[in-house]
């Protein structure tokens, strides 16, 4: 049972990741020709947006925390979230390790598309669920992984703490 409680708050955290990266600037998705911004601003704006979704999710977290179910329906808000966050003018190796992290969280996150919303008088519903994608994420967790202390060696580099976002415990 206690591994059905934190499940939500590694999937949300985990998931933090998710970005647009495979959006090309000037492109008809973004509208526009793109603003240059120099490094340092990028890597500035970068922060600021990683650390104002963090913060969402912490305090979504609060909400769901005794909710097991409801924090595995938060995971499509989060992808959301962090589909808008920029990386235009990031370094490449920053860009590179978001980037690859990314495409593992984009795997997790498709496990979650389509989940059935359980219900709190059919506990037994959500084990159901849990049972059918635990196996799903223990391969994608082997993947994470790599993907999670890449990325925080190279936002160490940076002057950014990767931790909350790309959790390598």
């Amino acid at each position: 049972m206690k591994l059905l409680q934190t499940i939500p708050l590694v999937i949300a955290t985990a998931c933090l990741t998710l970005t647009g990266c495979d959006k090309k600037p000037g492109t008809a998705d973004s509208g526009a020709a793109p603003k240059v911004v120099d490094e340092k601003t990028a890597i500035a704006n970068f922060k600021t947006e990683v650390e104002g979704v963090t913060k969402w999710i912490e305090e979504k977290q609060k909400t769901v925390a005794t909710d097991p179910a409801a924090g595995m329906t938060m995971v499509g808000e989060i992808v959301t979230k962090f589909k808008g966050i920029k990386t235009d003018g990031l370094p490449a190796d920053l860009k590179g390790a978001w980037g690859d992290m990314s495409g593992v969280m984009g795997e997790m996150g498709e496990i979650f598309k389509g989940m059935p919303t359980a219900k709190p008088d059919k506990p037994e519903d959500a084990m159901k669920a849990m049972g059918e994608i635990m196996p799903k994420m223990m391969a994608i967790q082997a993947k994470m992984e790599p993907a999670a202390k890449k990325l925080e060696e190279v936002g160490k580099k940076y002057g950014l703490d990767m931790s909350k976002v790309a959790p390598n415990k």
